[in-house]
């Protein structure tokens, strides 16, 4: 017996030798995993980490925020933020908040870029809505010299960009990307702007020691699961309007007299009735259920999920009227060919057969 380990412990040393080693992304793709989504109530932008309690992000995707609610992308975690600078003059803001193990932390350039050189921005444009993962974009620099010593680019970008590094081939940040040029009656020239790494770097180091986790509340996993008759991610049917505020994070977007509050940023919805939330509506395409039913799955998806629905019914909801497919603690809508969700609602169990009546 002794023997037979001893030859299968060197055919294993032999043969682990042989195999290659698993190719590593370059460092200008590794920076996605420094990436963070910054949420506050009037909108969202992109942000990543420069330290174990600090994110960089622009000022203007910042300032004037009651609440901030940051996402990272590597560790599917998020933690509350708060501001401790935001520069207007450069654009330029950090938060404090609980960076998770985990999580890159990028560091910016201390000399400029050179004119002509290629360079990638990553963030998130149009925040979730083009891709449910940081977007990455290649361009080069066009300028270093400019007025207020921003740097011009030659490259893609969309409102939920700002924020976002500008890595080079070392993926160091070279910038942060703040904002497009317009060429007046023409309409946009296409070059973006981006406030300077070593501005940032400069303004990082006067913040001096960084803030503590402690101050910053602990990161907790995205909850991301939808429950019929339970809930949608950290929000549970039967929560008051402030347990439900609490539970994402930020304060509704909207509110309308009918009872419902409504959080544009999270595509989500909650109805509610006698203090109570009665329905979880949501068009999050990141949100499934345990067995894997989303935004963009069809009616024999469903079907082969769950079964026959209790019913199908046209629902109003938002002034139109909507095919819905009613489950116990659950229905869909459907549109298009072939029918697919569109949104996702969760209800108690118990009111199935009053929607299908």
């Amino acid at each position: 017996m002794r023997a037979t380990a001893l030859v299968l412990v060197t055919i294993l040393m032999i043969g682990l030798a042989g195999v290659p080693a698993f190719s590593q992304s370059p460092p200008h793709l590794q920076a996605k995993q420094a990436l963070a989504l910054v949420e506050t109530s009037a909108g969202t932008g992109s942000g990543f980490a420069v330290g174990p309690n600090l994110v960089a992000t622009a000022c203007h995707v910042i300032k004037g925020a009651t609440a901030i609610r940051v996402h990272f992308w590597a560790t599917k975690m998020q933690a509350n933020g708060r501001q401790v600078m935001c520069n207007e003059q450069y654009d330029i803001a950090f938060i404090a908040t609980t960076v998770p193990d985990g999580t890159s932390v990028l560091q910016f350039m201390a000399a400029k870029p050179a004119q002509g050189e290629q360079v990638w921005v990553w963030g998130y444009p149009l925040g979730t809505t083009i891709a449910l993962e940081p977007s990455v974009a290649i361009g080069i620099v066009s300028a270093t010299e400019t007025a207020g010593g921003f740097i011009a680019l030659d490259i893609s970008g969309a409102p939920g960009n700002s924020g976002g590094p500008v890595v080079n081939a070392d993926g160091k940040v070279i910038g942060i990307l703040v904002g497009a040029w317009s060429a007046g009656a023409q309409g946009s020239t296409g070059f973006k702007y981006a406030a300077s790494g070593i501005t940032a770097g400069t303004l990082l180091a006067d913040i001096g020691s960084q803030p503590t986790a402690q101050q910053n509340g602990e990161a907790r996993p995205a909850e991301t699961s939808i429950r019929p008759g339970e809930g949608v991610g950290s929000v549970r049917l039967g929560m008051t309007p402030t347990q439900v505020q609490e539970a994402v994070g930020l304060p509704p977007s909207a509110r309308n007299p009918n009872g419902w509050h409504g959080w544009e940023t999270r595509k989500l919805a909650v109805y509610f009735s006698q203090g109570k939330a009665l329905i979880i509506y949501t068009e999050d395409a990141a949100f499934a259920t345990s067995e894997g039913i989303r935004l963009g799955s069809t009616d024999v998806d469903l079907v082969k999920a769950y079964g026959t629905p209790v019913c199908s019914s046209l629902l109003s909801f938002e002034g139109r009227a909507h095919l819905a497919w009613v489950y116990r603690g659950m229905f869909v809508f459907l549109s298009g060919t072939p029918r697919q969700i569109s949104g996702a609602a969760v209800f108690p169990a118990g009111a199935a057969d009053a929607l299908c009546r």
